[in-house]
């Protein structure tokens, strides 16, 4: 049965599908906020652009959960992936707080993703793109999404925008940050693809000296067999793929400056210079290097690790000085405790950081900082929730908020006042956000 039409800038959409909550984004965000609403009775729309749930967590190879609290839905995802030998976590008392990162398979960790969706009773809508806000009478009151079949519409009570960019906030004048103050620069993107089938025993056996190593890859860059992606990092752009200061090659994970994760054209060119060079790598590796004569490309990354983009401005913006000092709140809807990590390309500092800098740049001791709730709602903008990387946030405190667990967090949050709010017949910023906490943590 249709849902009829709409009229949107002048031409008349199907409407797709109508709901309680719509979910733009199925990365950790909005994994955790399609379930969350979904488990609150909402009727949710979840809507991802790649064919497969995860975002960044799964598409760009991460495989690590930083040490740092997820919530309950996180907690849930961790004991299942365990359950069935996909997860287990990794426990360094000098550098991690318990019970420490969890390194997971990014396969197992879509399909069980997946599951969990399913299970709660939230529609999902994959290969789908959410191009844009729809606003009614002043309000966010849906999405404009498309696909190989048409564009169309979603209406929905609440949208919570979990697309990592901040794509739909953006879309209807949300105003946002982006970079540094004084520069613009934005933290290294990552590309990692797999390389197997070597035999690295016998390569650590036999490996040439570091100075035969650089004379093998000038010889390969003017032959024109060897080309350093555009921006790359690390390893230095002067020496790719051999990094001097560890004297090692960095064959499979890269780091890349200057990409704009919410410009398609800067996505498309690292993503297609970084696929060009693995191949090239390949076959360098082949030709050159003792024990990789018979390797292949065993998988490629569906996405770039991109660590950060806009910022949306919200009711409250949180700061470095808030994770430096533990700040907390009555309207506190996460607890965080990871350190300030920026990847940053100069003049900013980037990894390897001492464990010193690390201790430092963290809320002391034992203790955390939290996340309030105003700081998922956008200013000036109503019918929209704002959850994982792209909440408001200055930079350094984005740089700690931005990892996986803490994004299902403020996932779960949104989606749980998301729910809230559209089953109340309320916008998202009406709604006290201490209900939101008590809901999510009764703690």
């Amino acid at each position: 049965m249709g849902h009829g039409t709409a009229l949107v800038a002048g031409q008349e959409l199907p409407v797709m599908a109508q709901c309680d909550v719509l979910v733009c984004g199925g990365g950790p965000a909005g994994i955790a906020a399609a379930i969350a609403s979904a488990r609150q009775g909402a009727s949710t729309w979840l809507v991802e652009t790649l064919p497969h749930l995860g975002g960044t967590a799964s598409g760009a190879g991460v495989g690590t959960a930083c040490d740092t609290p997820g919530g309950p839905i996180f907690d849930e995802l961790a004991q299942r992936l365990m359950e069935v030998g996909a997860a287990r976590y990794r426990y360094d008392p000098q550098k991690h707080r318990k019970p420490g990162r969890l390194r997971y398979l990014p396969d197992a960790f879509k399909l069980m993703l997946l599951k969990m969706v399913r299970e709660a009773g939230a529609q999902m809508l994959l290969c789908t793109t959410c191009e844009g806000a729809w606003v009614q009478d002043g309000a966010v009151r849906g999405a404009i999404v498309a696909n190989k079949g048409q564009r169309s519409l979603i209406k929905a009570g609440v949208v919570v925008d979990a697309t990592g960019d901040g794509d739909v906030a953006a879309s209807c004048g949300a105003e946002f940050m982006m970079g540094d103050p004084a520069d613009g620069r934005v933290q290294n993107a990552n590309f990692r693809w797999g390389l197997g089938e070597a035999d690295r025993e016998r390569y650590e056996r036999e490996k040439p000296s570091a100075a035969r190593v650089l004379e093998l890859v000038a010889d390969a860059r003017g032959a024109g067999r060897l080309h350093p992606p555009r921006g790359v990092f690390h390893p230095p752009p002067d020496s790719f793929p051999f990094d001097r200061e560890s004297e090692r090659l960095v064959l499979t994970n890269w780091e890349i400056q200057g990409v704009d994760g919410a410009n398609p054209r800067s996505v498309s060119e690292c993503l297609a210079d970084c696929q060009a060079t693995a191949l090239e790598l390949v076959e360098f590796c082949r030709r050159s290097l003792a024990g990789y004569e018979n390797c292949r490309v065993t998988w490629l990354p569906t996405m770039l690790g991109i660590r950060e983009s806009r910022r949306i401005l919200g009711r409250y913006v949180v700061t470095e000085q808030d994770v430096l000092s533990g700040q907390k709140f009555d309207d506190t809807i996460a607890r965080c405790w990871f350190w300030i990590d920026l990847h940053d390309p100069p003049p900013g500092k980037t990894v390897p950081y001492s464990l010193e800098h690390v201790k430092s740049h963290q809320p002391p001791g034992g203790d955390w900082y939290e996340i309030p709730y105003r700081a998922l709602l956008p200013r000036e903008v109503s019918g929209l929730l704002i959850a994982g990387r792209c909440i408001s946030a200055d930079r350094p405190a984005q740089s700690s908020l931005r990892v996986i667990p803490t994004c299902f967090f403020t996932g779960a949050a949104a989606g749980t006042a998301a729910a809230m709010a559209a089953l109340g017949g309320i916008f998202p910023h009406e709604l006290d956000g201490r209900l939101v906490r008590e809901k999510l943590m009764p703690q």
